[in-house]
């Protein structure tokens, strides 16, 4: 075991000899381990909580960003059904419709992200 000096407060001095006396210990440096382990106790619960946290948010975000990505898909597959089944001769104009889409979806995703969208 490894010896340390530690210097206290006077009021956390007194805090730690009325613990110690509370709790029936021998002597303050077993209280002072003893709440040494538990800090470190806590500390790591907290790391492993705060780990869980990140990951069960990133699913979450994985999630809408798929749902997100499939209704894209199925809104772009659909436009262009739709604008296809157009009854007309001049492509150039059912070309400047999905361009069009196309400019208004991205000005969309720009006002939602705040970012230039490729």
């Amino acid at each position: 075991m490894q010896r340390i000096n530690v210097s206290f407060s006077e009021n956390v001095y007194k805090i730690l000899e009325d613990r110690r006396q509370k709790k029936d210990q021998k002597s303050l440096a077993e209280g002072v381990r003893e709440l040494v382990d538990l800090g470190l106790r806590i500390e790591e619960a907290s790391e492993k909580n705060n780990q869980n946290q990140d990951e069960d948010e990133l699913k979450k975000i994985t999630e809408m960003l798929k749902k997100n990505l499939i209704w894209s898909m199925e809104t772009r597959l659909l436009a262009r059904f739709l604008v296809e089944k157009i009854p007309t001769t001049d492509k150039d104009k059912l070309i400047e419709i999905l361009k069009k889409y196309k400019e208004k979806a991205h000005d969309h995703v720009k006002g939602l992200v705040g970012e230039d969208v490729e």
